[in-house]
C-alpha cells in the first residue's frame, strides 16, 4: 500500500471523527446555551444538517445530555488508546470528563430496566415494592442515583474498586436528591457477601471479564434474596465486521468481554438461574434477566 493510499483512508476516517466532533458541539452549545461567533454557528448546523437534516428534532433535555455524554466519552476513550496503547486492559480512567459522561450514560439503562418491566410483571412488581437494588460497577453514581428517583421504593447499593469513580460518586450523592437511599462502597462483585438481600442486581456485562463472571454469577446467585432478578446488560449485535471489532477491541481494553446473548444464557443457567430472557429495546443494549429459585 502507497502512502497516498495511506493519506486517503486517514482523511475518510477523519471526516467521520470531525463530524462527530461537530455534533458534540452542537450538542453542548445547545445544552449551555452559551453565545458562539454566527459564522461558526451556521458552519456547525451545516455539517449536522448534512448529516442527517431531522438529527436534533424534538429532542429533550435529557436526551441532549446523554447523546453528548456518549460523544465525550467515544472521544474520550479513543484519546486513550492512540496515546496508551501499551497500557494493560482494566478500566483505568481518571480524567473527570471521561468518568462522567461514562456514568450519565449509563443512566439510559433505567429507561431500558423500565422498558422490560413493562412486558415482566413479576420484575415489575420488583421494582415498586420495598426492597434492595444492587448497581455493581456503579462508577461515578448516576445509574444508582437514576434508579433510586425512579424507583422510590428501593434502597440502592452502588458497588465499585476505583476509588477515583467513587470519589465522583459521592459528590454526585450527596448534590442529588435521593442521598439517603444511595449507599456506595469500594467493593468488587467477586467480593460480595450478602445472602439473600437484593431484590434486583444490576450487572454491566461489558465491564465483566470472561474469567471472572463464574465466581461474579455465584456471589450474585447467593446475594439475591428468593424470587429476586438478575439483569445482565450486553451490547447489541454490531452492523458490521469495522464495527463488531471495535466492540471487541473497547471491551477488552476496559477489562471486559464482548458478551452476546446466548453466551449469557448459558452462564446463567449454569448458574442456576431460572425464568431466563432476553430483551432488545431500542438502543444499544440487550437485557438478559434471570431469576433466583423462589
Amino acid at each position: 500500500m502507497s502512502f497516498e493510499s495511506l493519506r486517503s483512508t486517514v482523511q475518510r476516517l477523519g471526516a467521520s471523527a470531525e463530524a462527530l466532533a461537530a455534533l458534540g458541539a452542537e450538542l453542548r452549545l445547545r445544552q449551555e446555551g452559551t453565545a458562539v461567533d454566527p459564522r461558526i454557528a451556521e458552519r456547525l448546523r451545516g455539517v449536522v444538517r448534512l448529516v442527517d437534516p431531522q438529527l436534533l428534532d424534538h429532542l429533550e433535555p435529557n436526551d441532549v445530555a446523554a447523546a453528548l455524554a456518549l460523544v465525550n466519552m467515544v472521544f474520550g476513550q479513543a484519546l486513550d488508546l492512540m496515546e496508551n496503547p501499551r497500557r494493560a486492559p482494566g478500566w483505568q480512567f481518571q480524567d473527570p470528563t471521561i468518568l462522567q459522561s461514562q456514568g450519565r450514560l449509563s443512566r439510559v439503562n433505567v429507561r431500558g430496566i423500565e422498558a422490560i418491566a413493562t412486558q415482566t410483571a413479576d420484575l415489575r412488581s420488583s421494582l415498586r415494592q420495598s426492597g434492595m437494588f444492587l448497581d455493581v460497577g456503579t462508577g461515578v453514581g448516576w445509574l444508582a442515583i437514576e434508579a433510586a428517583r425512579t424507583w422510590p421504593a428501593l434502597r440502592v447499593v452502588g458497588i465499585d474498586s476505583w476509588e477515583p469513580a467513587l470519589a465522583l460518586a459521592r459528590e454526585n450523592r450527596a448534590n442529588s436528591d435521593v442521598a439517603e437511599r444511595v449507599e456506595l462502597r469500594r467493593q468488587r462483585v467477586e467480593d460480595l457477601t450478602e445472602m439473600r438481600t437484593f431484590t434486583v442486581v444490576w450487572l454491566p456485562g461489558p465491564f465483566i471479564a470472561s474469567e471472572v463472571a463464574g465466581q461474579a454469577l455465584r456471589r450474585v446467585h447467593d446475594a439475591l434474596s428468593p424470587g429476586g432478578w438478575l439483569i445482565f446488560g450486553c451490547y447489541a449485535p454490531a452492523t458490521g465486521k469495522l464495527e463488531e471489532a471495535l466492540t471487541q477491541l473497547r471491551d477488552t481494553r476496559n477489562g471486559g468481554h464482548p458478551w452476546t446473548t446466548s453466551e449469557v444464557e448459558e452462564r446463567l443457567g449454569a448458574h442456576n438461574f431460572e425464568e431466563i430472557r432476553t430483551f432488545s429495546p431500542p438502543g444499544p443494549i440487550r437485557y438478559v434477566i434471570g431469576r433466583r429459585r423462589r
